[in-house]
């Protein structure tokens, strides 16, 4: 009963529930006790407000990443900022096509909506070419800054920084799992200038 009149809902309706239930769910998951670091100060409106941010891909916190969430937090931040930037509608069509179901007009309309499309032509290979060129650019650049965070953070840290800030940076997201500063320490870097320009 309550997916037929999901279904019935205007394409922009839907895109706003999406986005209201991602945020929602973010939310609550940041909240969680194996999110938040022992020193974490963040209460659920810290979170919340964060979810609010990164999937709306505005880069503003009430506290840093990088002293708030572990990383099981930070993996939740990277998918929060990655929905934002891609775009729920667009994962969720993905899936559903990779799964080889059939979306229904009414959900396809809603799709194109949220990607501004106006034409439905050739729509499965279009899905298919924002996440694999997404995929492919943010790798890209991940590995790039690996270049100068793995010597500095060592090898699994210096990845995960540098997958962090590559999200973050594709997606425009303004948001950092280094510290309080933010990448103004590297700020006379040109790696890191030249690759997180680039990106954004």
């Amino acid at each position: 009963m309550f997916l037929k009149r999901l279904r019935r809902l205007p394409p922009a309706v839907k895109i706003v529930i999406s986005f209201a239930t991602v945020i929602f769910i973010g939310s609550l998951l940041l909240t969680l006790p194996f999110s938040n670091l022992e020193s974490s100060e963040t209460t659920y409106f810290d979170n919340l407000f964060t979810a609010v941010s990164m999937v709306c891909v505005t880069g503003l916190f009430t506290l840093p990443v990088a002293t708030s969430f572990t990383v099981f937090g930070q993996i939740v931040c990277i998918i929060l900022m990655q929905i934002g930037g891609i775009g729920l509608m667009t994962i969720l069509a993905t899936f559903l096509m990779r799964m080889g179901r059939k979306m229904s007009f009414s959900d396809t309309i809603a799709v194109k909506e949220s990607l501004n499309r106006d034409e439905l032509g050739d729509f499965k290979i279009y899905l298919a070419s924002i996440i694999k060129y997404t995929a492919i650019i943010e790798g890209t650049g991940m590995l790039l800054l690996s270049i100068r965070f793995i010597p500095e953070f060592g090898y699994a840290s210096g990845l995960f920084v540098s997958l962090f800030i590559a999200v973050s940076a594709f997606c425009n997201a303004g948001f950092d799992n280094i510290g309080a500063y933010s990448l103004q320490e590297y700020v006379h870097d040109p790696l890191i200038n030249l690759v997180v320009t680039t990106l954004i």
